[in-house]
Order: structure tokens, then sequence, then C-alpha cells
């Protein structure tokens, strides 16, 4: 009996060590840090790359390089990358889902004899690549917060070509759609145009956190393709988008904006680098509050800072920028504040176009 209580006792003792240590661990630091840690195993970067064609040269032979381009998921810290698809076509700008298990994703698999090599349609796969199906002419998607529903910029004949030879370049009719995605798959309802503008050229859309709004890029239809002097940043209602809000104002083409994650504030490519050969500012990274107040330059370089996704925990931002040459493009990643930018991806091969995806934090 007394040694039935002993072990009674020395396994309450243990019990109570337990909890207390286990408390403790709770509490402390360094667990917090492997929570995050593991928050960022699993907030994943979807990213275009030819790394499994090393010989091209993007320098040289552009087209042939961006033909051979494929999508890939990686680690936030770009470790681990995995390569999604795999054909003679080009596939970009890679969007995850919400949950992260699907990609919608833009491809020039379907374009016709003689349309341009940037002609692109819109497809979806599940986030190991698999289930590929096509959705329609498009490019540049942006999901729904509740992973429902796609926006994107697309012609509005859906015979308009792309006006300038970049990968995702609108028509000169373009603009912004929303496509429920069940009823496209089940029933074929096509998708619903937004903007409605002839006089505009309206692209790059983001949908806001919280599903009630939309950023996109609008700039008059005259504009010359190669300057989009008119590029400027507009916010509309995602239901009743008759009235769009003008964040930014300015003679300078701004572009790609992309909301954090708390809906707070915009990232986007905006003219205040230094002047090119052909006399423009090249494109820096720059951020303001989701009302366009307190723009913030935070990228300061004499080449091309492109394609901003912010981090799902809002603290970092993914880009892209050529490194060493004309479209040898490379993945960095640099704090909301502009400090401790570093390099994701390294040659051979490009590496462009990031979405930053997975689990958001709560706000």
């Amino acid at each position: 009996m007394k040694a039935r209580n002993g072990i009674k006792l020395v396994v309450l003792v243990a019990s109570v060590i337990v909890g207390v240590s286990a408390a403790a661990l709770l509490a402390s630091p360094q667990t917090q840090n492997q929570v995050e840690k593991q928050e960022e195993r699993h907030a994943r970067i979807a990213f275009v790359s030819t790394r499994h064609e090393p010989t091209l040269d993007p320098a040289t032979s552009p087209v042939q390089a961006w033909l051979a381009a494929e999508i890939y998921l990686m680690d936030g810290d770009g470790k681990n990358p995995i390569r999604l698809t795999q054909n003679a076509d080009f596939d970009g700008f890679p969007a995850l889902s919400p949950d992260g298990s699907k990609i919608v994703f833009d491809s020039n698999r379907l374009r016709k004899p003689g349309e341009p090599l940037n002609t692109s349609d819109l497809f979806l796969m599940n986030a190991d690549g698999s289930g590929q199906t096509a959705l329609g002419r498009g490019s540049s998607a942006t999901w729904s917060p509740d992973g429902a529903m796609i926006a994107f910029h697309a012609s509005v004949s859906g015979k308009g070509l792309p006006i300038k030879p970049d990968p995702g370049a609108a028509t000169a009719d373009s603009d912004i759609f929303v496509m429920n995605l069940a009823e496209f798959l089940k029933k074929g309802t096509q998708p619903r145009n937004l903007t409605n503008n002839p006089t505009t050229i309206d692209d790059d859309a983001d949908w806001s956190p919280k599903g009630s709004k939309i950023v996109f890029t609008s700039h008059a239809v005259t504009d010359e393709a190669q300057n989009s002097a008119t590029a400027e940043i507009y916010v509309m209602d995602a239901v009743r988008p008759d009235k769009p809000i003008r964040l930014t104002n300015n003679t300078e083409e701004e572009r790609a904006p992309s909301w954090s994650p708390d809906g707070s504030r915009i990232v986007f490519c905006c003219r205040k680098g230094t002047p090119n050969a052909q006399g423009l500012a090249t494109l820096e990274i720059c951020t303001m509050n989701a009302d366009g107040t307190g723009q913030t330059r935070i990228t300061n370089n004499d080449v091309a800072d492109l394609t901003p996704s912010w981090s799902p925990d809002g603290r970092e931002i993914v880009f892209h920028r050529p490194l060493g040459g004309r479209g040898r493009f490379q993945l960095f990643a640099i704090n909301v504040d502009g400090t401790r930018e570093r390099q994701l991806t390294v040659p051979p091969g490009l590496n462009a176009f990031p979405n930053w995806g997975g689990p958001t934090r709560k706000y």
C-alpha cells in the first residue's frame, strides 16, 4: 500500500513538473520563434523559373528564356523549390489561393497561330501541379479572400492582343473582370466586367483581404505602350465598382499594387529610380496607406524592382529585379521599412513573378 501511494506521489510530482515545464515552454520566446518558423514553412512563394534550362541566357535569348518558364513553389527563405508545370509553353504569374491548396496562373499554351507569344489564358491547378484546367483568356489573377472568386484583366472583345511584348501585358481594350470559379466550372457562367471603361486600359488587379475592395492600375488608351505616363492606382468596391477612387496622382507610371495582409497598406511599383537609357526613371518598390497617403519608397537603385508581394505575416515584401544583365531576373525579399534586403534565388536561370501565400495571421 505504501509503495502504491509512493508511486502515486511520484506520478503526481512528475505531472506537476511536466505541467510547469510545458507552461514555461509555451511562454518562452524560443517556442514563439519555433511557431513562427513553422508558419514560415507553410507560407510558400509561388514563382516562375527557368532553372531547369540553365543553358538559356535571358540576355541573349529573352524570348526562348521566357518560353521555357515554368511555375515553382518554394519556402519563404528560398529553400526547397518544387517544380509544378512542365511543358514547352510559357507559364507565369502564379497566385496561391488563400488556403494554399490551389494556384491560378497564366499560360500561352492555347494561343492561336500568328498571335503574339505573350497572349495568355488563365489556368487553375492544385498546389501540387495536378488538375490543370483552362479558365479562358486573361492574365494576372487575384483571389477573393474566401477563395470562391478571382479577379483579373482581360480583353473586353475577347480578341484584343497585348499592347507590348512583356509577359502579362494588357490589351488595348483591357478591363477588370471577376469570375466565380464554381459557377464557371459547373455551369460555364461567364466573368463579370467591373470597370467597363473603353477610354482606359485597366489591369493589375488585387483583391483586399476583407473582400470589399479591389485595387488596380488604369491608364489612358492613348498612352504610349512602353511609357504609360498616366498609369495610376485606383481602388473600387468589389460589388458596386462604378465609382473608383484614385490613390496616386502624378506624371509617373505606377503599377502592380498589392494589399498588405491586414488591408492597411498597399505596395506598388513607382517610377522614382535612376533614369534608364530611354530617359525613364526605373521602377522602385513603394508603399502607401490604403487611402493613398503616406507614400514611401523602400528600394533605391538603378535597376527595375518589379511585381511586389507581401509575406503572409505582413513583415516582408518579395519582388524580382534583373541581376547582372538584361532579363536575368532573381527574387529578393526586403523588410517593409526597407531594411534587410536579401537575395532569395541565384542563377542559373531566371526567377520572377513571385506570389507569397499561405496561412495568414488574424488581424
